[in-house]
């Protein structure tokens, strides 16, 4: 192989690897905000509306989002945000969220102990 040929594919090779390290650096930096479920309680008191003081919706037509898993919630928020899951009201309230806002709504209403019976 010319030793042109040679170095192209080396800086090609280094090229791709620093992409990526870059990308997974910017990966952990995003994810490191530690949820903070005081802040979530304050930012969902624009869902209070549809979705109760707790968490607990008197709609049937809007879910209850109390002891929901924060997992849950943060990707249900995160695909109304992008577009991926469509609701016309949650579409509008999830565009202007940032990644650490969803993480802090998503602590505070999995933080909530909603508890269920069965019927006897």
């Amino acid at each position: 192989m010319p030793p042109d040929a040679l170095q192209g594919k080396i800086m090609k090779r280094l090229t791709q690897s620093g992409a990526l390290a870059v990308a997974a650096l910017s990966l952990s930096v995003t994810s490191s905000h530690a949820a903070d479920a005081k802040n979530g309680q304050v930012l969902a008191k624009k869902c209070t509306v549809c979705h109760g003081k707790i968490g607990v919706s008197n709609d049937p037509e809007v879910p209850n989002l109390a002891g929901q898993s924060a997992f849950y919630i943060e990707k249900a928020l995160k695909d109304y945000r992008q577009g991926t899951r469509e609701d016309r009201r949650m579409t509008l309230m999830a565009k202007p969220l940032e990644d650490a806002d969803i993480k802090d709504l998503a602590a505070w209403y999995a933080s909530i102990k909603f508890t269920a019976e069965a019927p006897e």
